[in-house]
């Protein structure tokens, strides 16, 4: 089992998930630490691997398609080998195995020139049942914009990025990156606490364009620069995959709902089945039976359909693929 991070750690931790490249002084700021007490700590988180800062584009800015929500259903004995396969497509954002059945859970983004490729030629290839590719028309959280309870609004405004805008954004607003920036985006991809002078190097560009450039992507939301941990360390190990359907009339608004739990950690809408796929981080598994009774009293009886399915192990979060939860026999 995790083990759970102290009260200092998780709100530094809670910070780097609001704004990856915030300055010391600026997470101090926000968490009422001392600055060098901050610095001091997420370097370590960072040494021990708990904690990396990641650079993700917004799928339309990436050009990366139209998104899925994956299940595939095989042998017990496969699940592994389908997870691992998964993680490593650039297709997916993030893969996990479920507890109550024999299948894996992905987020994919697909182009329509790959479809029939991937689905009819290179998916048979695996020893796979079953397989659903279900596609998700709105969001309402993404894992870039997971806010645990641990920081108040106060304290998150002063760390400045959220997802709200990249929420509503119309497509027509989201430009195709250029050269210069897809050069920054890759390098803040591995790391996403690269210093200006670093990437100028690296690139050969001016560090006040590098600067500049990096400022821009943030503010327009076409890049999210943000911690990639596991909800464990937060004090949330549980972590729960929710089918809900209601009428279609009433799917935003149960949308909205899930979303504003703060230990809904994605929520996106699938109208063709008018239901809401989320995924959620809970303290334990008692406060799963609570949460659905509560959705439940917003609607008339029998209208709500939910179903709440653990997850097992986690292979890829937020675009970065996670190392082996075991060793390899």
């Amino acid at each position: 089992m995790t083990e759970v991070l102290d009260p200092a750690d998780r709100d530094i931790c809670a910070a780097l998930l609001r704004n990856g490249r915030a300055s010391w002084r600026l997470i101090a700021q926000a968490t009422g630490l001392q600055e060098r007490t901050v610095s001091r700590r997420a370097t370590r988180l960072f040494e021990q691997g708990l904690v990396r800062v990641t650079a993700f584009a917004h799928p339309l800015v990436a050009g990366r398609g139209d998104a899925f929500l994956a299940r595939i259903a095989c042998r017990p004995d496969q699940l592994s080998n389908v997870a691992r396969w998964l993680s490593h497509r650039p297709e997916t954002l993030w893969v996990s195995t479920l507890m109550s059945e024999s299948a894996v859970l992905a987020e994919c983004f697909i182009r329509t020139e790959d479809r029939a490729s991937l689905i009819e030629r290179e998916l048979p290839r695996l020893e796979v049942r079953d397989y659903s590719f279900s596609p998700l028309h709105r969001y309402r959280r993404t894992v870039r914009g997971w806010q645990p309870d641990i920081l108040d609004e106060g304290q998150l405004a002063v760390l400045g990025e959220d997802e709200t805008s990249a929420l509503v954004a119309p497509e027509e607003l989201l430009n195709e990156l250029d050269q210069v920036d897809r050069g920054i985006l890759d390098l803040l991809i591995r790391d996403g606490r690269m210093s200006i002078d670093a990437i100028s190097s690296e690139l050969g560009l001016a560090k006040a364009t590098v600067r500049r450039r990096i400022q821009i992507l943030q503010r327009a939301d076409r890049v999210s620069i943000r911690a990639v941990l596991d909800p464990g360390l937060l004090g949330f190990p549980y972590e729960v995959y929710l089918d809900a359907r209601v009428s279609v009339a009433r799917l935003g608004a149960l949308a909205d709902l899930i979303a504003a739990d703060p230990r809904s950690r994605w929520v996106a809408e699938t109208s063709s089945d008018s239901s809401v796929r989320a995924m959620l981080a809970f303290r334990d598994r008692n406060e799963v039976p609570a949460a659905i009774a509560e959705l439940a009293t917003r609607f008339p009886e029998g209208e709500l359909s939910v179903r709440a399915e653990p997850l097992l192990t986690m292979y890829k979060r937020s675009d970065v693929v996670l190392p082996p939860a075991y060793p390899a026999p």
